[in-house]
């Protein structure tokens, strides 16, 4: 039987997902993070299928999102949905230390996996951070540079204030180094899981087609599995998070 339990670790609420046998065991560690507007409820289909792998499963509230909808942001508009990204990326080893010092989690089996704004994170996740061990992309994008161009042209603009464009790439030069598209060498023959629908309007297929198709061949690529669905929109079906977590688990 599979148990989910909210928790509260280093002022991040989570939400616990694990197998009852493996409650109190020290197992492989998977991390997903949820789409924007979303919540950790969210993440509770992708979650039973990683826990059904051996794994426990955490999947914390975002920065602005669900039980953190009221911290307080002072940053520039523009720049909000990066600031999330980077509040997870900044909160995610606290949380992976958090289960290690508990004996709960194997400190070398660490998955990070997400979909939509936690998919985008998890590629910047594996650019900062070499002691993850595999990825789950679902929908995202591996470069944030190029996303805020795309994003600049598309109808995420829509009611917003023009945003001028240098102004904008310039704001976006911190991200440079968490980008796999700039290096993704950093994916250093690590397990890593692509999933994408051919007809996205929200994180462009396109973008995530070209990164593929560039480092497909590469040696630090050759644990690499991508999956897309032609005609398929900005949604994950099912099935898509159980083939995710069979091929983590096979790892």
């Amino acid at each position: 039987m599979i148990s989910i339990q909210r928790k509260v670790i280093h002022h991040v609420p989570v939400l616990e997902i694990v197998d009852n046998d493996k409650e109190n065991e020290k197992v492989p560690l998977a991390i997903f993070f949820h789409g924007i507007t979303g919540r950790k409820e969210r993440g509770l289909e992708a979650g039973y299928e990683l826990a059904k792998q051996g794994m426990r499963v955490v999947v914390p509230d975002a920065f602005l999102h669900g039980e953190r909808k009221e911290e307080e942001f002072n940053g520039k508009k523009e720049m909000e949905f990066w600031t999330i990204v980077w509040h997870s990326i900044e909160e995610l080893p606290y949380l992976v230390d958090h289960y290690v010092t508990e004996k709960l989690a194997l400190a070398d089996r660490v998955s990070v996996t997400g979909l939509s704004m936690g998919a985008i994170t998890t590629c910047m996740a594996l650019a900062k951070y070499p002691w993850i061990f595999a990825g789950g992309c679902l929908m995202g994008n591996p470069d944030p540079i190029g996303f805020t161009e795309w994003i600049l042209t598309s109808n995420w603009v829509e009611g917003m204030e023009p945003v001028n464009k240098e102004v904008a790439v310039q704001l976006m030069e911190p991200f440079r180094e968490l980008s796999l598209q700039e290096s993704p060498e950093k994916l250093a023959g690590r397990p890593f899981y692509i999933w994408h629908g051919t007809a996205d309007n929200s994180v462009p297929f396109e973008q995530m087609e070209a990164f593929v198709s560039e480092i497909k061949d590469e040696p630090y690529a050759s644990n690499m599995h991508y999956d897309y669905y032609e005609g398929h929109g900005h949604k994950v079906p099912y099935e898509i998070f159980e083939k995710m977590a069979a091929f983590l688990g096979k790892q």
